[in-house]
């Protein structure tokens, strides 16, 4: 299980009363040390980028495998939930509640600027990620198979901006809050 904190539990209320304002998630500069969190396989997470309070999830909440990943307008919904299932030695799969389909780097590529797609769950590499915690309680996710991190595109912070791989760098756009938050919505 996540530790818990006031922050977790704040970002429930806010994502459940749709106020992502002051207060709801912040981001600041990476710390120099870092270390892994503790996640529940048995929980849901909601995925927040630090930089644009914005929620990862597929294109258009697609269930369809090889669909991009993208952040968008934070809804509850359970295409924006993912399940942490652990892989050994500190690495995660996450698998998207709604699709059963897991995060993964298209095509197991190792270049800069890959695409993050959702995929059928295996065992594979590329599907792997550490969760490390950094300053102001968000976390950084690193691929196992290339070593680069999950990447808000170009910095961007509009919801349908897709997701890649690249190089640390401290950015916010590299930072996500994973919350365990309120049960999710299955939209109809």
């Amino acid at each position: 299980m996540k530790i818990v904190s006031t922050r977790a539990s704040v970002f429930g209320l806010c994502l459940a009363l749709g106020a992502f304002g002051a207060g709801c998630a912040t981001d600041g500069p990476e710390a120099s040390v870092s270390s892994e969190i503790t996640l529940d396989p048995t929980a849901s997470y909601a995925m927040v980028g630090a930089q644009s309070n914005r929620c990862v999830g597929p294109v258009g909440g697609s269930t369809a495998s090889n669909v991009r990943l993208e952040i968008e307008n934070c809804t509850g919904t359970a295409n924006q939930r993912w399940r942490p299932e652990s892989m050994g030695s500190g690495f995660f799969r996450w698998r998207n509640e709604l699709s059963g389909l897991c995060m993964d780097v298209s095509g197991a590529s190792l270049a800069l600027g890959a695409a993050v797609i959702q995929f059928t769950c295996g065992t594979q590499t590329n599907q792997q990620w550490t969760v490390i915690d950094v300053t102001g309680g968000s976390e950084r996710m690193t691929a196992r198979h290339s070593g680069q991190v999950l990447d808000v595109t170009g910095q961007g912070t509009a919801a349908g901006t897709l997701l890649q791989q690249w190089s640390s760098n401290g950015g916010a756009n590299q930072h996500f809050f994973v919350n365990e938050g309120v049960p999710a919505i299955v939209a109809n």
